[in-house]
């Protein structure tokens, strides 16, 4: 991580959430020579109900971590939470020391996490958590911080970033079919996210684009 460029930090609430909301701009940055490390909160164990938590869990785990990988992340960290609990889990657990500690480590000029406005109970909750933590970082670091699209339905009225993806969104395609454990979700999102980025596009004069509202 010394010898990246920049840092940048992304908070999701399960496995595939960074894939599906910035996967394509992970992947520009990691060609840009910036470390994106992400962050997982749960531990994906209601993705396969008719198997055993501890070893789904644990598949899920390693799965994300090849699949982060594959899209550019240096290193993957998991929190371990239950689905559908992140809400009270997160109070029980000093999850936000443990953000304020990720982000005190690593330093990150940039933060992207989820929006407030995404209709997922887990994904409100992470983004209570991360910006909970960055109210208690010392305000000298000055830290950017966007919010990623993935469940959402109405556009917000923060500044947005456009992030030209032409070249690098069909990898976020190939990393969202890597998912197996959750086949069925990831293809019930496939062609929002192919038409999010096509008019995302549009707005940015290029193929393909993801775009972020800027919250700090």
């Amino acid at each position: 991580m010394k010898n990246s460029k920049e840092i940048i930090v992304t908070f999701g609430a399960h496995a595939d959430d960074l894939e599906i909301g910035m996967g394509a701009t992970i992947t520009k940055y990691k060609q840009e020579g910036k470390g994106v490390i992400g962050v997982i909160f749960s531990s994906g164990e209601k993705s396969s109900p008719w198997l055993k938590e501890k070893y789904i869990s644990e598949s899920r785990r390693e799965e994300a971590k090849k699949i982060g990988e594959f899209i550019g992340c240096k290193l993957t960290l998991f929190f371990g939470l239950h689905d559908m609990k992140l809400q009270e889990e997160i109070k029980k657990a000093k999850v936000k020391r443990a953000v304020k500690n990720i982000i005190n480590h690593y330093k990150p000029k940039t933060i992207f996490t989820h929006s407030k406005f995404d209709p997922h109970p887990d994904h409100k909750a992470v983004n209570k958590a991360v910006f909970d933590a960055l109210d208690s970082v010392d305000p000298k670091k000055k830290i950017s911080v966007y919010v990623f699209e993935v469940w959402n339905v109405l556009n917000e009225t923060t500044p947005r970033m456009y992030v030209d993806v032409a070249k690098t969104f069909g990898r976020k395609i190939e990393a969202m079919k890597k998912f197996k454990s959750q086949k069925v979700f990831i293809y019930t999102l496939m062609l929002p996210v192919i038409l999010r980025a096509f008019f995302c596009g549009l707005h940015a004069k290029c193929r393909f684009a993801e775009r972020f509202y800027k919250i700090r």
